[in-house]
Order: C-alpha cells, then sequence, then structure tokens
C-alpha cells in the first residue's frame, strides 16, 4: 500500500502539538476491562528507547487497569515467533513488527483481531491485514556525528555512501526492514522510485562500504553508540536519535529522503492468555495511549485524534517541521514487504553475512 507524501505526513503528524486533552479514560474502551486480572502477557518490541516507552505509556497503566502481569522481551525477531508456533511452545505473546512483516503471517502465526479491538480511530491507510494493529509511524534518516565534520556536514542521503570525503564508521540497524531502503536510499535511488526494491543494487552498496558498515543487532546499541560519539553517520530512526541528542548526544539529522514506516502490534498464536492479548491490542489501538507513547519517544501516532504534548527540545526533530527539507521522500509499501519478505530477509542475511 502506498501513500502520497502529505497524507502520511499527516498521520505522522498527527494534529497539532497541544496538551492531552481530557478526551476519555482509556478504561471505557471495549476489551480492556475486568476478567482479565491474573492473565500474563510477554510484550516484545525492538528494545532500547522503544521499549521504555512502550511501557510508560502503555503496559504499566493497562496492568494496573486490568490486573494483567505483563513482561518484556526484545529485540522483535519474526524467524523467533515462526519457531516458536512450529513448536507448539509459545512464550511471547503481543510482537511489535513492521506491518509487512506481521501480514506475511496473518492467519497463521498472528491471530486475526477480536470483534472486541477497536480500530476506528486508526487512519485506515495504516490498516493493511486483518490482524495487526498500526501503532506507530517512525521516520528514518541520515543521522551524523557534529564533531566529525566540523564545517562540511553532509547534506544529503547520498553522502552515507562518500567514505572518502566523510571518513567513518557507518551505522545501522541489522534488520532487513529500513536496512534494505536505506542502502537503496544513500545509493542513489529515488524516493518514489524506491519499490520494487532493487535486492542486487542493495548488496552492491553494502559490498562497497565494506568495513565502514557496522551493523547493530539492537537499537539500543545503536543509541549507545550515538552518545558515545563512536560513529561518524547513522541512518537511524529519527525519534530515538532525538532521545539520544535530549540526552547529550552530538548528533544533528539530514532530512533529505527521510523514510517513513509503521509498526502494528500482532497477537502470537498459541497465547495462554488470549483474552489479554486482544484486550492488549485494543487499549493501545486509542488516540489517548497513542498520545501518551508519542510523548515518550517522539515517533508519530496512527490515530489522527491524538494530541501528544512533545517537549519544545523534541520538536526540532518532527517530521512535520521539516517537510521542505526532505526533497522527495520515500514510504513504505506494505503489499510489497508482504509479497517479498522471506526473500528480501534472507537477501539482507546473504548481503551481510560476515
Amino acid at each position: 500500500m502506498k501513500i502520497n507524501r502529505k497524507s502520511a505526513l499527516a498521520a505522522v503528524c498527527a494534529t497539532s502539538l497541544v496538551a492531552l486533552s481530557a478526551c476519555g479514560s482509556d478504561g471505557d474502551t471495549p476489551g480492556s476491562g475486568s476478567g482479565l486480572k491474573g492473565q500474563q502477557l510477554v510484550y516484545v518490541n525492538f528494545g532500547g528507547d522503544s521499549l521504555t516507552a512502550a511501557k510508560t505509556a502503555w503496559l504499566d497503566p493497562f496492568m494496573k487497569e486490568t490486573g494483567v502481569s505483563v513482561a518484556t522481551d526484545s529485540p522483535s525477531d519474526p524467524a523467533k515467533v515462526k519457531a516458536m508456533v512450529a513448536a507448539n511452545n509459545t512464550t511471547w505473546d503481543v510482537i511489535d513488527l513492521d506491518a509487512g512483516s506481521g501480514a506475511v503471517g496473518c492467519g497463521t502465526l498472528y491471530e486475526k483481531r477480536s470483534a472486541e479491538v477497536d480500530t476506528s480511530h486508526i487512519d485506515p491507510r495504516y490498516m493493511s491485514d486483518e490482524c495487526g494493529v498500526p501503532i506507530m509511524v517512525q521516520t528514518l534518516a541520515l543521522v551524523y556525528n557534529t564533531e566529525k565534520f566540523g564545517d562540511n556536514p553532509p547534506t544529503k542521503i547520498t553522502d552515507f555512501m562518500d567514505t572518502a570525503r566523510f571518513p567513518g564508521k557507518r551505522i545501522t540497524l541489522n534488520y532487513a526492514v529500513g536496512g534494505l531502503e536505506g542502502m537503496l536510499l544513500a545509493d542513489g535511488v529515488p524516493g518514489d522510485q524506491l519499490f520494487p526494491l532493487d535486492l542486487d543494487r542493495a548488496k552492491a552498496a553494502v559490498q562497497r562500504l565494506g568495513d565502514d558498515l557496522s551493523l547493530q543487532s539492537t537499537l539500543a546499541q545503536q543509541g549507545e553508540s550515538l552518545e558515545s560519539g563512536d560513529f561518524a553517520m547513522c541512518f537511524c530512526y529519527v525519534g530515538r536519535a532525538a532521545l539520544n541528542a535530549q540526552r547529550g548526544a552530538k548528533v544533528d539529522v539530514v532530512w533529505d529522503a527521510a523514510y517513513s514506516a509503521w509498526d502494528a502490534l500482532y497477537a502470537i498464536k498459541g497465547s495462554k492468555s488470549p483474552e489479554a492479548q486482544q484486550a492488549l491490542l485494543n487499549y493501545i489501538a486509542q488516540p489517548d495511549a497513542q498520545a501518551r507513547f508519542t510523548e515518550e519517544l517522539p515517533y508519530g501516532p496512527t490515530t489522527p485524534e491524538s494530541k501528544p504534548d512533545v517537549a519544545a527540545d523534541l520538536e526540532a526533530w518532527l517530521p512535520q517541521n521539516n517537510e521542505s527539507k526532505m526533497g522527495t521522500p520515500a514510504f513504505y509499501d506494505a503489499e510489497w514487504w508482504k509479497a517479498n519478505t522471506d526473500k528480501a530477509f534472507a537477501a539482507w542475511t546473504e548481503m551481510t553475512a560476515g
């Protein structure tokens, strides 16, 4: 599913950044009420600041309201989910995935949404399958170390490949979704021509960077690199880099060809607490809950009614404040990923091995 620049950015931004309004309690939403006390869940996402934000904005209040016990794990790993379900040994319950990877397993690895899950507040552009609940819109862009390049910093996405002019370690998450798009954008593919992904061209870009490319296994590790200064450039999640900057990291962002995608939550098959699974999905589908997450981590909610109150020092990192700098932005194609997930992940593994 392709979406145009203005409609997608409008959803990333949600509405004006004003104080969170008192528009009702999450406890009034269906599926999040009584009868769940004592059930247990394991919630999984990609870790680091995102897991901290999820605990504060979603999991802690959900536990208080319902009596469900929610443990956490990371990082998200579709291959691990597949192995769990195949072995009839599900130890994770709810997982945060890119929408394409989740859609591939809809009905086989992931349960279809219960009728109790109210998705009426979610922008329909992000409803790409019958199982997932879209929860956040994320933007990735070139983030650089401001102490490395003085008065001549990188200014465009293709500078990521220019190791002669801009020497130093390039980092990105070791994950096909976002990793492949980042390599192709850095290699000069226009944002509006990104899909279908050219896997051979991405492989050539990875090989050309060679030892200058450092693949990191978790986003927590990536944040540590940004804060330590042990990098030159990063194809990074901007919302996370904003928090690193807030904590003192010497970083800035190049908005040229910024790439936006969305994640969804999925209920893994074989859970011992299926009612609690669906209740948690419903809880997070509501505007107030998504606003709280955005206040913790400046990603965009998928619910246009959300009114997050974002800290002033993070506003410069918000996509809606930087549209004029983006040139031709790029957007996730959930249909392509749904059709090509296995092939693309295998190609990423092969091209980054060793």
